[in-house]
């Protein structure tokens, strides 16, 4: 339906295919002039047909399929241009806000709506034709025409659109001036609209991290308390008393948080990293927070020896424990060397090496290319025969209190539970979470109220069964057994000797055609996705995740063998960012090409990144004392009065001198000091 010559028209042909009535009928309404032609059908033009001559009884049955034609000719004539635009989509997917966020994906749908009807506005205003047609050929009241059609699509086509005629008016104006980014609502990263300012979110990780580790409900009280003056906080290391007055609102109100908006802030990704480094000893920091390499292992064996020390659980007549000192090849897993002593001291250590190459001298092996070592016990001997090159060609020193670091302390562990916790009693910890590795205690009630039940065995006794457990250790089955099928341990070593003694929005295009899997963050580095690791581009994507909230969405297309280049993570429906995979490198220095360089350099970039963040944050922590303030003190008024000096004194002054003076005095008092 259109308006032809300011009158509303029915196509002829649309009336008989429709059905509403047949074309004998036509024929006939037309002859005898119930229905009034305004235009003849020839070849590409249909015939119209005035709405207002067609008989009641037909026009009823046409406001039943289509409405009142009155009121939906403009808006049909403006829908048919309506149309998605393939650039307006584009421009919001890939837009970034400033600090790295991209837009939401409902934002996104609001603009790119909103960009349809206006881009529609546009062809409407300057198609002259299709004016006439859906406002009848009156341009009188045509933007309050519009406004109104515009309205009335907000339900087929969700917009925030103004209804005021004028105010769509000046919208449609902006938009053509500044294009998509008109459209941008301007409070993205706006600073103004955060309640908490940087001043306030250092004062509140600095009274986190007090010595006796408060709540986060415990700080909101402190932080209440200082504004309302009960109590002062000092920065111990500058000695600066926060100012009060600086956590305040533009109207001089001091700024009051909710117990969960400092939750929030506490639990922010990068600011637990920071208080937990502060509130908490460096190993538990380091096993939380810090993020680590990831590694292969080492292709031939005697590539690389790991050694470490432990206690053995089951303790002696006088309740002490044997020290254990370990040398395990990487590669097999196989346990080369170990010593046993009741004291932790340098001995232990050499004769650990002794018995390493004791074993190795009596199987026919070579030297070993390289030895991972501790700075503890074995410190003292670096520049001495752990200097690289005098025996080692290679000696890794592992940090202190890392102990993930070292590949023995992995092998301890499984050990302990594969082997020694299947013929011994007594083996785990008493604060283990899995029950089965925890061993049964028996308190005695004496006066101590400190002493448990113990089996007690000999030195001897538990050297021996150490041994025996070694030797079942080492000849049970290869834990890899794809790659060693039917291989024990010592046979992979014996068997693997070292010869040598790389302009779509793919975010989008992921979440939309690609695979799904629920992961999380882990380490503040990494998530695994189909049992690989994707690390974040930068720490500061940390700051993009919500508080407390490391649960993300991966979305990525994989390669046509299936393989998996890099996966994008969402959270809550948000683009966070684009993981690549982690590229393991070869832990051997002696098998490292290249690639294990660029490898190792790309993850220890990240890690030195986190410590600056980190360390960074640390130091910009405040060291506070609470103050209690018991006292009020009021402000002086001191009254000052102005005095002018009588200048006729000055010369009472000067004649005062002047026989004050005398030279001989002088000269007798600078003789004397001779």
């Amino acid at each position: 339906m259109e308006y032809y010559n300011n009158i509303l028209c029915v196509e002829s042909g649309w009336l008989i295919s429709e059905g509403i009535v047949t074309e004998s009928n036509y024929k006939a309404l037309k002859k005898r002039g119930w229905l009034k032609s305004e235009r003849r059908a020839c070849k590409g033009t249909p015939g119209l047909i005035a709405f207002d001559s067609i008989p009641e009884r037909f026009k009823k049955v046409i406001i039943a399929k289509v409405g009142d034609p009155h009121k939906t000719t403009k808006h049909s004539q403006f829908k048919a241009m309506i149309s998605p635009d393939a650039e307006a989509l584009e421009f919001y997917s890939s837009y970034r806000l400033e600090d790295g966020r991209s837009l939401p994906e409902k934002a996104i749908q609001e603009y790119c709506t909103n960009a349809n009807i206006l881009n529609a506005l546009i062809r409407f205003d300057s198609d002259k034709v299709a004016k006439r047609r859906a406002l009848g050929g009156s341009a009188r009241g045509v933007w309050d025409k519009m406004a109104q059609v515009v309205e009335s699509l907000k339900d087929e086509y969700p917009h925030t659109l103004p209804a005021n005629s004028r105010r769509l008016k000046d919208r449609l104006k902006k938009y053509k001036d500044e294009g998509y980014m008109a459209l941008v609502h301007k409070n993205y990263c706006n600073d103004n609209s955060r309640k908490v300012s940087a001043d306030m979110e250092r004062l509140i990780l600095s009274l986190y991290t007090l010595p006796n580790k408060p709540y986060s409900k415990s700080v909101h009280d402190l932080y209440l308390q200082f504004l309302g003056g009960a109590i002062d906080v000092v920065d111990m290391q500058s000695g600066e008393v926060f100012d009060r007055d600086a956590f305040v609102d533009k109207n001089g109100v001091p700024v009051f948080v909710s117990d969960s908006t400092i939750w929030n802030y506490l639990n922010n990704p990068k600011n637990r990293a920071i208080v937990d480094m502060a509130r908490n000893d460096s190993h538990a920091y380091n096993n939380m927070h810090r993020p680590h390499h990831h590694r292969t292992a080492p292709v031939y064996s005697l590539s690389k020896i790991s050694m470490d020390d432990r206690d053995i659980p089951h303790k002696l007549s006088d309740g002490t424990r044997v020290k254990a000192y370990y040398a395990y090849d990487v590669a097999s897993g196989c346990v080369v060397g170990a010593s046993y002593s009741r004291l932790k001291d340098k001995s232990l250590f050499i004769d650990c090496m002794r018995d390493m190459f004791r074993n190795i001298y009596n199987w026919g092996f070579g030297m070993p290319m390289e030895v991972e070592v501790e700075h503890h016990l074995v410190n003292q001997y670096k520049d001495d025969f752990m200097k690289a090159g005098v025996l080692f060609p290679f000696v890794r020193w592992c940090n202190p209190g890392n102990s993930q670091e070292k590949r023995a302390e992995h092998f301890n562990r499984a050990k302990k539970y594969g082997y020694e916790k299947k013929y011994q009693e007594g083996i785990g910890r008493f604060y283990s979470k899995l029950e089965a590795n925890r061993p049964p205690q028996e308190k005695i009630f004496d006066a101590e109220n400190n002493n448990y039940k113990t089996k007690h065995k000999s030195f001897d006794e538990v050297v021996a069964d150490d041994l025996f457990t070694i030797e079942k250790y080492n000849n049970d089955l290869h834990p890899k057994q794809k790659l060693y099928p039917g291989k024990t341990r010592m046979q992979v070593m014996q068997e693997n000797l070292n010869p040598d003694l790389a302009n779509i929005d793919k975010p989008v295009l992921a979440k939309a055609i690609g695979e799904k899997v629920k992961t999380s963050v882990r380490r503040n580095q990494y998530v695994q996705v189909q049992y690989e690791f994707y690390q974040l581009p930068s720490v500061e994507t940390l700051n993009l995740l919500e508080p407390n909230n490391y649960n993300v969405v991966a979305y990525y297309i994989p390669n046509q063998d299936q393989t998996i280049g890099e996966v994008y993570i969402y959270q809550d429906g948000e683009f966070i960012a684009q993981c690549n995979k982690i590229q393991r490198y070869n832990e051997a220095t002696a098998e490292q090409t290249h690639k294990d360089l660029e490898a190792y350099q790309q993850q220890s970039k990240y890690v030195s990144e986190f410590d600056a963040m980190t360390k960074g944050g640390k130091k910009s922590l405040a060291k506070v004392e609470i103050i209690e303030n018991n006292e009020e003190y009021a402000e002086e008024k001191i009254e000052t009065v102005a005095i002018t000096p009588d200048l006729n004194d000055f010369d009472d002054i000067e004649e005062e001198f002047e026989n004050d003076y005398s030279e001989e005095f002088y000269t007798r008092d600078a003789i004397g000091d001779l």
